[in-house]
């Protein structure tokens, strides 16, 4: 456990530098090179072992990806969008899209990301709080909150959107004008159309421009990001040029990025570090859906010999675990193979448990697994290696373990080389650093941040301390005299045989006290009564007693929520509460 008093790491003296800049400095080095591929298009005809065939999208290279941001940016200007201007942004990932967000920030303002799919209350409260006077949307989008023929789609399918053509902003709009599109709104493929000799030459100077007169560009505001499943009063993270430009340097401490790599990817976290490596960065397809069809995704990794574009397979890949899942599946049952050329796959944005990566390093003998730990606040925190991560989990470089020997915790890895930390007495962990956002919305800037995780400090591999987490704060169970971490023992019941997913809630009852209901996904074909035996004979040898479940509960499915997956603790609580008769867990 950790000592009472705060426990601090070194923190690395570096300057912010500005993304902008970097990108810039990239296309110098490789003005010919491919920079982004654009999401492709299924076609109708299956791949090879039938997995989904994708078009691919068209390439931009480096070179035409700067003299867009200049072209946009000047656009943007001439329009009266400058500096401490907002936009708020609604466009899916492709070159356009990312070329317009890198425009707006080069002109001086920046980016709200707002999720449409909240609702339309959550929708006006965070829009309300950013306060932005331009808004760039897709056209489908539009058509689909407003009064048109194509709203009855959206509510069909159980979205209720907010009606972006009503907002007081001025509008651009990305694809193809539709009904709901508001008058006079000005289409996205309009602003980087002005590329001239001049902004490519603009452009090619930048670079150095940034280095000299622009020494105060790292604390533009660059983007606002609000953080998922906030209720109640939004919270809007401020993150600057220098922030993010802080963090994707991080990042490339410990996931290597170099020319000639193709890392593909949708996540801007990964996307721009590679664009700033040289590397080449592609997008998956999305279709109709929000998210995105792994089959389909591992299906484009491959290398493309066509027509207008060519290029080699993936080297690098991003995923959470629940889109690696069905893929692991597939690779399993040999309806996907993965192309030799991929190295890494890097992981993050949900906790990964060491069963389940056990399993991905079983059947992909070879690939250099990266898993990321960090937050919207703190991009990123921790990469940890996934054989280091194993043989914490196997208990040999773990200095503290559960009754069976193995690694007690989820393991994170190292901090990052600029990333300061603070283990508070209650155990929660603090951070701050360059790549630490700027602060909320309308609050005071943040010196450290306060993460929620609980987490104990690890000197089993004979190095530097390594992050390992307990718990979230919110997450923890209180039992009579009894502080229970689920983080401790999820990891620890998910590795016994039969069991696929375990997810454990409190639940209180009239007293303020806490039950512990342990949510259970059997594996396919694996009898209920079986698991439920072997659970009943293993849990009391595996974790402490004081924490034993009080009741187990086999679900077809653990709920998830967000983006990302992951489990909806509160459906849960709420699930039980109504099958005690205790109301709802609060």
């Amino acid at each position: 456990m950790p000592e009472e008093s705060a426990q601090e790491s070194m923190v690395a003296e570096t300057v912010s530098a500005d993304l902008i800049a970097a990108v810039y400095a990239a296309a110098e080095r490789f003005p010919e090179h491919p920079a982004i591929t654009a999401p492709g298009r299924a076609r109708r005809i299956q791949g090879r072992n039938g997995t989904p065939s994708v078009k691919p999208g068209k390439t931009i290279t480096y070179r035409e990806l700067v003299e867009g941001i200049e072209a946009t940016a000047l656009s943007l200007q001439e329009d009266g969008f400058g500096a401490g201007e907002r936009m708020l942004f609604s466009v899916r990932p492709s070159p356009a899209a990312f070329i317009l967000a890198l425009g707006a920030v080069r002109a001086g303002g920046s980016v709200v990301f707002i999720d449409p799919g909240i609702g339309p209350s959550l929708f006006r409260d965070r829009a309300g709080l950013a306060a932005p006077r331009w808004a760039a949307s897709e056209s489908l989008l539009y058509a689909l909150s407003t009064k048109s023929p194509l709203r009855p789609l959206a509510r069909r399918r159980g979205l209720l959107l907010p009606d972006y053509g009503a907002m007081d902003v001025r509008h651009y709009y990305s694809g193809p004008w539709l009904p709901g599109v508001p008058s006079g709104a000005t289409p996205v493929r309009a602003l980087a159309a002005k590329a001239t000799p001049a902004t490519a030459a603009i452009a090619a100077n930048t670079a150095a421009t940034h280095a000299g007169a622009e020494v105060n560009a790292s604390s533009q505001e660059a983007v606002i990001i609000f953080t998922s499943g906030t209720t109640g009063a939004p919270k809007g993270v401020v993150h600057t040029r220098g922030s993010l430009a802080a963090g994707f340097e991080q990042l490339s401490t410990r996931c290597t990025f170099r020319e000639g790599d193709r890392v593909h990817s949708e996540q801007l976290m990964m996307g721009l570090p590679a664009l700033i490596a040289g590397a080449h960065w592609t997008m998956p397809a999305y279709g109709f859906s929000s998210h995105i069809d792994p089959l389909r995704l591992a299906g484009e990794l491959g290398p493309v010999a066509g027509k207008r574009t060519a290029y080699d397979g993936a080297t690098h890949l991003f995923l959470v675990p629940s889109q690696l899942a069905p893929i692991l599946d597939s690779i399993d049952d040999g309806t996907v193979t993965l192309p030799s050329s991929l190295r890494t796959v890097m992981l993050g944005a949900a906790p990964i448990l060491a069963p389940f990566l056990k399993r991905a390093m079983r059947l992909l003998p070879g690939i250099d697994f990266k898993l990321i730990y960090g937050m919207t606040e703190a991009l990123p925190i921790a990469v940890a290696d996934g054989l280091e991560k194993l043989a914490f989990a196997s208990g040999a470089e773990a200095e503290v373990t559960t009754l069976d020997g193995s690694g007690e915790g989820d393991f994170l890895g190292e901090p990052l080389p600029a990333v300061g930390i603070r283990v508070a007495a209650d155990h929660e962990l603090f951070v701050r650093g360059p790549n630490v956002c700027h602060g909320y919305l309308g609050e005071d800037p943040m010196v450290e941040h306060a993460t929620g995780d609980l987490v104990r400090l690890d000197n089993g591999g004979g190095g530097a301390p390594r992050l390992v987490m307990i718990g979230r704060k919110k997450d923890m169970i209180i039992r009579g005299k009894t502080n229970i971490y689920p983080a401790l023992y999820e990891p620890v019941i998910a590795g016994i045989t039969g069991v696929q997913h375990a997810v454990m809630v409190g639940v209180p009852d009239d007293i303020g006290d806490e039950a512990v209901w342990l949510a259970v996904v059997p594996m396919a074909g694996e009898p209920v009564a079986t698991v439920k035996s072997r659970l009943d004979r293993e849990l009391p040898r595996l974790i402490d007693e004081s924490a034993l479940p009080d009741h187990i509960e086999f679900l077809a499915a653990i709920p998830l929520s967000g983006r990302h997956r992951k489990p909806n603790r509160d459906v849960l609580r709420q699930e039980f509460a109504s099958r005690t008769g205790t109301g709802a867990a609060q």
